[in-house]
């Protein structure tokens, strides 16, 4: 069993070891060996007016949940049990080995335009922080930026924008950003093409998803993947005990035509 220092799913302290970290580094450990992984995040100041971070009952089903990776539930099993609810809990080197990880909250105080410069510096130093890494994966608390994103907004900090993205493209590296799934009109269908024609605008000429549907619906946006990483996606979602979809070549269909090529579907 791994210890250490030890409905959103993006990442505040407080949602440390529920079932969107279960999720998503489940994707991690199946997608990131071979590569040198860096991890963002994009932490926001802990909330305490909803319940977000209560989903943690999966960790009573070990009949239902474990199969899908029997030694991340082990540990995060023991990290909450042991009141350890802190990002660094999720930082064990036996999880992700040769990880690098930023964990520095990402500014929220100050006015407009103090927030887009701290946030601008903020940005700097985890690129620098993160540039051995062949594979980055950002975790914003909800995803990609909103309809008129200002980065001096008081609540800019839960999502990344679009130029955030490119600005972490290097060659031979790969991207996966967290993305919580909306109430688009249209559904999931609509919202995975209008992101993957978003994303190949900003300039990525590869764009897939996994998509989870463990208590909410999260998409993990997988950019200029390999052949390799698409396969072992492509694996994870035929093997993942009916958790997760696997969405390939994502904004290059006709609308209406997207189809799943492996995993859960379960309309909503």
């Amino acid at each position: 069993m791994l210890m250490g220092a030890l409905e959103q799913g993006g990442m505040q302290h407080r949602y440390a070891g529920d079932i969107g970290d279960y999720m998503k580094l489940a994707i991690l450990r199946a997608l990131a060996p071979g590569r040198r992984l860096g991890i963002g995040w994009w932490l926001y100041p802990d909330e305490s007016h909803d319940g977000a971070g209560r989903h943690i009952a999966y960790l009573q089903r070990p009949d239902r949940w474990r199969t899908l990776d029997p030694v991340l539930f082990d540990h995060l099993g023991a990290l909450v049990e042991g009141g350890q609810r802190h990002v660094s809990g999720l930082q064990h080197e036996g999880l992700l080995p040769g990880a690098l990880y930023f964990d520095e909250i990402i500014p929220t105080v100050g006015t407009p335009t103090e927030r887009r410069l701290a946030r601008t510096d903020w940005l700097d130093r985890l690129r620098a922080k993160l540039e051995p890494a062949d594979l980055v994966f950002l975790d914003p608390d909800n995803g990609f930026e909103t309809k008129g994103f200002d980065p001096g907004a008081a609540k800019a900090g839960k999502s990344v924008a679009l130029a955030e993205i490119v600005s972490l493209k290097a060659p031979g590296r790969f991207l996966v950003v967290y993305h919580h799934q909306t109430r688009m009109s249209g559904g999931r269908a609509a919202e995975l093409e209008h992101w993957g024609q978003r994303l190949r605008e900003a300039g990525f000429e590869r764009v897939d998803a996994l998509r989870s549907s463990a208590f909410s619906a999260r998409f993990f946006f997988l950019l200029e993947a390999s052949e390799a990483m698409r396969a072992a996606a492509h694996s994870l979602a035929a093997h993942g005990s009916g958790r997760i979809a696997w969405y390939p070549d994502l904004g290059q269909r006709e609308a209406g035509t997207l189809i799943k090529s492996v995993g859960w579907w379960k309309a909503g």
